[in-house]
């Protein structure tokens, strides 16, 4: 009974919508008792589509934040929130690019001499570290067995120290030393890797910075950073990018040589030009990578394993 009542009420709505369709006005619907208000139909049935909508969209909103965090957060992908760093960057002066074309050198530099602790670089301070024990005792192995043997050196990374994987197809420190031998080596078909973290664990941190000191001709009223970063791998080095830190920083050329490629930002473009400078074994980088975009390549062939750190 029921369903038979609805299916009248649907055609009696067709046969309204039929007379209003051939010129019917509503005064003269008026002298008919309306079973279908259909104004009141039309807003109703919209009604119900946004009411529809609002209510997928809450579903959906935990999903896409989801998706969006992780897709934000993926260092694989693009580390976190360098876009919104970029876009919030302030403008830079460009005098401090204006006729460069080739980095300063500088050998046996003194503290003294070194007038350069807060410039923006490129700098090279030759043979720099010559005398660190690094240059002769770090290695893949002693990094391997250092995170292997210390408990939490993992977890250190999930906690703020920072992984970068750059081009390489790995994802995490742990990958990095679970590589078989073949690519540790980077034999013949073997794709070429190259990775960097923040060496943050109280143990892992004191033990090897027992094998180099920073650089002694940095001011002595100078505030170093509480961590550094290793950098180590064949051939693809880091690709173009600004760094998003509070102070300056420098880099030790442990093993291997590099090449570095570096470019004004964006808005200094009519004024400065990019440019390549080469560092060898035993040398210190000094430049202001928060202004200078940088991307470093590696010689074919070879191991390149740097140290770097902040001061300010």
């Amino acid at each position: 009974m029921r369903y038979r009542k609805r299916s009248l009420k649907k055609r009696i709505c067709a046969v309204q919508k039929t007379a209003i369709a051939n010129g019917l006005n509503n005064f003269e619907m008026k002298q008919f008792d309306l079973i279908c208000d259909y104004n009141h139909n039309d807003k109703s049935e919209k009604f119900n589509k946004r009411l529809i909508f609002v209510l997928l969209i809450l579903f959906l909103l935990p999903w896409i934040l989801f998706v969006l965090n992780n897709f934000m957060s993926a260092r694989c992908l693009v580390p976190s929130n360098y876009l919104i760093w970029e876009a919030t960057r302030p403008l830079a002066n460009c005098a401090y690019c204006e006729n460069v074309t080739k980095p300063i050198v500088l050998y046996n530099v003194t503290r003294h001499e070194f007038n350069y602790a807060y410039s923006t670089g490129p700098i090279i301070v030759k043979n720099a570290i010559k005398s660190w024990r690094a240059t002769k005792e770090f290695n893949y192995k002693m990094f391997k067995r250092l995170y292997e043997e210390t408990g939490g050196s993992y977890e250190s990374l999930d906690d703020g120290c920072q992984f970068l994987n750059f081009k390489t197809d790995l994802f995490s420190l742990k990958e990095v030393f679970n590589m078989p031998e073949e690519r540790v080596k980077n034999e013949p078909g073997q794709k070429p890797w190259y990775v960097g973290w923040g060496n943050c664990h109280p143990e892992i941190l004191s033990k090897v910075r027992q094998y180099y000191n920073v650089p002694d001709f940095l001011p002595s009223d100078a505030e170093f950073s509480g961590t550094e970063n290793i950098f180590f791998g064949y051939e693809i080095g880091a690709v173009m990018h600004l760094d998003y830190i509070s102070r300056l920083m420098w880099q030790g050329q442990v093993s291997g040589n590099k090449i570095w490629s570096i470019a004004p930002v964006p808005e200094c473009d009519h004024v400065c030009n990019g440019l390549e400078f080469y560092v060898e074994k035993g040398d210190i980088v000094f430049l202001d990578t928060r202004i200078w975009y940088h991307s470093t390549r590696i010689p074919a062939g070879e191991f390149s394993l740097t140290v770097q750190s902040e001061y300010g």
